[in-house]
């Protein structure tokens, strides 16, 4: 099952746990506590370390942390990857290429999307049926119009019986809100600090990787920010966090006073 289908599936299910109200389909905190396990399962949040659902845009982490969740836009080989807060997981509404509006869906024929009166807000549908001028004039040399006519109106007749068959399909994307300490986007791990920090001024949160016990394991520094971009030259390859030691650490702070 796709990510897109999950949601879709789990909000209908569910549609009594979404008491914000809003339009498209979306797993607000409540429910993905619910299905935080089955969530797991999907490549995106598979490297996880720890995935924690919070409850707010804003919260605390320990005693004098704030952070603030980001809104990222889904696309096929994204990754999460260490420590992880999800806040909400949602579609957007059906987005539709205009250059496409004129392609039939079936049989020639198509329902367009509904599209408001940007005066009144009245919405109206339009429906498409394609026909050749060749065909009609063809026919009134060997026949009369009878046929081309019957032919359409069982087509319009058609499409007013089956409507969903007809209808012009947008694309919908899925918004993922929330902070990741790790963000692949291209198949390349790119080290993301937990942004959204909005106390420490003087400080960041540096990620490195450290080998305890045959395991790899992320650990933490609270790194002066007038060295970030030092530390992440330093302390990453390619984007992707290196395997060194606290002492290491140590040692790049004391050389940087």
């Amino acid at each position: 099952m796709k990510l897109e289908e999950f949601v879709t599936k789990i909000y209908d299910e569910k549609p009594k746990l979404n008491t914000d109200g809003f339009f498209n389909p979306s797993l607000n905190s409540k429910i993905l506590e619910e299905v935080k396990d089955e969530l797991l399962k999907f490549d995106l949040f598979s490297e996880c370390d720890d995935l924690e659902i919070v409850h707010y845009p804003t919260f605390k982490v320990g005693d004098d942390k704030v952070l603030t969740t980001q809104t990222y836009k889904y696309k096929e080989g994204m990754k999460f990857k260490g420590k992880g807060y999800l806040y909400s997981i949602s579609l957007t509404p059906e987005l539709y290429d205009p250059s496409k509006m004129l392609e039939p869906v079936k049989n020639g024929a198509a329902i367009s999307p509904a599209i408001y009166n940007p005066m009144t807000f009245e919405p109206t549908k339009h429906i498409l049926l394609t026909w050749s001028p060749e065909m009609a004039q063809d026919l009134s040399v060997t026949k009369d119009e009878t046929t081309l006519r019957n032919d359409i109106h069982k087509l319009l007749d058609d499409v007013l019986d089956n409507p969903e068959e007809y209808r012009m399909k947008g694309t919908r994307h899925i918004m993922i809100r929330g902070v990741f300490e790790i963000v692949n986007e291209n198949r390349n791990f790119e080290p993301n600090f937990l942004v959204g920090t909005t106390q420490e001024s003087d400080t960041f949160t540096g990620y490195y990787m450290v080998t305890e016990n045959e395991s790899t394991v992320i650990k933490t520094k609270q790194i002066p920010r007038r060295l970030k971009e030092l530390f992440i030259l330093n302390f990453t390859e390619d984007r992707k966090l290196k395997e060194i030691t606290e002492e290491e650490i140590n040692q790049f702070l004391e050389n940087n006073k």
